[in-house]
């Protein structure tokens, strides 16, 4: 009489599969990506050798089918050099491929043994034909949801070497995601690096579309980062290849983890070990491939938690400071760049704003300004210049060039200096006249100067070169020195500020000013000025500064709203509130247009 274990006894046992039709239902279910399968198809052909891989869509008797087509090396031949279809039929899950020698294995991704059954995921029925080791052509037949196989002689003609699939007709669903260009640009990007590393050629022929498209391995966008590109993990290096695209690029980017050149996962933040910067960082695009890596054997998209996965994340701090320092460094060029271009802008919109407003209310800034020449008094001299000109010998006069080598000539021109100084009120400042004749040599004698008020309240003390101009009142001078030898006579005129807080060096005064960002946290100002650097420094870490970075245009207009803000706090410190709100109307009416 038997009698049952008790149930305080243990127990050990070995792990069965229960039902083998439901298991390979299970699996064949697994992979539900079209596009995916047609890879697995494409990579069998070049784990088989293939230099050529041929795929086309095309129509037959009112059905879509699809076609992979290789000049590989086929199927593996059974003992009488026929195509060993049968082993294929009846060792899922163990691939010929995994009792590959070392040698053997080098390059060939294959191992599962369970490639064929995504079809079910393109079409309703398989049937591939090969011609094995040179014995006859056979093909074997498989329908989707149907656990027997067939295996009969080919029908019509097979190239000597490699294998064709077929796969038809294909499932409604598929049918408008099955097409040349969406297969050729899907196998760009998954298998790029695999079809460069074997040279293998991969055609889309689509012949419903009436296109042929030649699969060329993808190219990244924007600027690959100088940084290594293999990190030494102990189960061996990770290829990194990473682009930095700019702020505008279109597409969602993202680096793709890779095995040995094939495209594992499009995006290496469904990683959870890498949801983090610089990895979630959109303008990123590019690749890291690590051999080690072992796939979810069901969707071939997954990455099994191991020892390899763990040796990756552990390598990912490395890359991510080396990726975040040159990304870092590109910023600073970047913003350095543009902020250049964007002063540029601002002082090209504020000069011509502050151009057309009164000088003597807006002091602070010298605004160059296109000075008139002075008329000629005496009909033969010539007006003031930077670069004086020859008389016409033919004028009369005196002749143009000097007797003697160091000797001056005639008069031609008079400069003042210094050209645009400025003093605070109460102030004075010395002005020097220089008469030169047309070749710009000074002339030490014989010249006679004198020396006018033009515009503004001040008092002048004249010396015959020299002119102390002094006042008490802010406000624009100007002042005119009139030379005269002969019947020569020729003028020049420099304008004089008087404002509070003005440079006392007598270096001139300053132009507008230019500015740089600081992170100024908890602060609520905007921006300020720097008078010692004449700077306007923009608090970076403003919400409205990081808002205004949505765009270049908007991030203009905010920074020459915060330029008109300042300039008139600077011109008009003491005014009421209601007045300095006046005169920001006013400069940013001017300036708006340029910006």
């Amino acid at each position: 009489m038997k009698t049952s274990p008790s149930p305080a006894a243990a127990t050990t046992g070995t792990l069965k599969i229960g039902d083998q039709w439901n298991a390979i239902t299970i699996i064949a279910l697994s992979q539900t990506h079209p596009l995916k399968a047609i890879c697995e198809l494409a990579e069998n052909a070049i784990d088989a050798g293939a230099a050529g891989v041929r795929i086309m869509r095309r129509r037959s008797r009112g059905q879509l089918f699809l076609e992979v087509a290789d000049d590989g090396r086929g199927v593996a031949p059974d003992a009488s050099g026929a195509a060993d279809f049968e082993r294929i039929a009846t060792h899922l899950c163990d691939s010929m491929k995994r009792h590959l020698g070392a040698g053997q294995r080098q390059g060939v991704h294959g191992e599962f043994g369970i490639g064929l059954l995504s079809f079910w995921s393109l079409g309703e029925e398989l049937r591939i034909t090969s011609g094995g080791g040179g014995g006859p052509p056979r093909e074997l037949h498989l329908v989707r949801g149907k656990r027997h196989y067939s295996i009969q002689p080919a029908k019509g003609r097979l190239a000597e070497r490699g294998t064709r699939v077929l796969v038809g007709p294909l499932l409604e669903t598929t049918k408008s995601l099955v097409t040349g260009e969406k297969i050729a640009r899907y196998l760009s990007a998954e298998l790029r690096d695999r079809i460069r590393r074997t040279g293998v050629t991969i055609d889309v022929v689509d012949a419903v579309a009436r296109r042929e498209i030649r699969v060329v391995p993808r190219e990244f966008d924007g600027e690959r980062l100088e940084i290594p590109r293999r990190y030494p993990t102990p189960l061996g290096d990770v290829a990194v290849e990473i682009y930095l695209r700019g702020d505008d690029a279109s597409g969602t980017g993202g680096i793709a983890i890779c095995k040995d050149g094939t495209r594992v996962l499009a995006d290496i933040t469904e990683l959870l070990a890498f949801q983090q910067p610089p990895w979630t960082d959109r303008r990123l695009e590019g690749s890291i491939d690590f051999e080690a890596l072992a796939l979810a054997p069901g969707t071939r998209s997954g990455i099994v938690p191991d020892a390899a996965l763990d040796a990756l994340v552990a390598a990912a701090p490395a890359i991510a400071a080396d990726v975040a320092a040159v990304v870092a460094e590109r910023e600073r060029a970047e913003a350095e760049r543009a902020s250049r271009q964007l002063l540029k802008q601002v002082h090209k919109a504020f000069a011509s704003a502050l151009a057309a407003l009164p000088a003597e209310e807006y002091l602070f800034f010298d605004i160059p300004k296109t000075e008139p020449a002075l008329q000629d008094r005496g009909g033969t001299g010539t007006g003031s210049s930077a670069t004086p000109r020859a008389r016409d010998p033919g004028s009369g006069g005196a002749p143009a060039a000097p007797l003697f080598a160091g000797e001056p000539g005639p008069l031609a021109s008079v400069r003042i200096s210094p050209r645009r100084p400025r003093r605070p009120p109460g102030g004075s400042c010395l002005f020097t006249a220089t008469p030169c004749d047309a070749d710009g040599t000074p002339i030490a004698g014989g010249v006679a100067i004198a020396w006018r008020l033009v515009s503004g309240t001040a008092a002048i003390a004249a010396d015959v070169a020299t002119c102390r101009v002094a006042s008490t009142d802010a406000g624009i001078v100007v002042v005119e020195a009139t030379a005269r030898q002969a019947d020569v006579e020729v003028g020049d005129r420099a304008e004089l500020k008087f404002v509070l807080d003005a440079d006392t060096d007598g270096a001139g005064g300053r132009g507008l000013p230019g500015y740089r960002l600081e992170a100024e946290h908890g602060h609520a100002r905007r921006s300020r000025y720097d008078a010692a650097a004449n700077e306007i420094v923009i608090n970076s870490a403003h919400r409205d500064f990081l808002a205004s970075r949505a765009s270049a245009a908007k991030h203009r207009r905010y920074v020459g709203k915060l330029y008109a803000k300042e300039v008139v706090l600077t011109n008009f410190p003491h005014e009421s509130p209601a007045e300095v709100m006046e005169r920001l109307i006013e400069v940013t009416l001017r300036t708006e247009d340029a910006l």
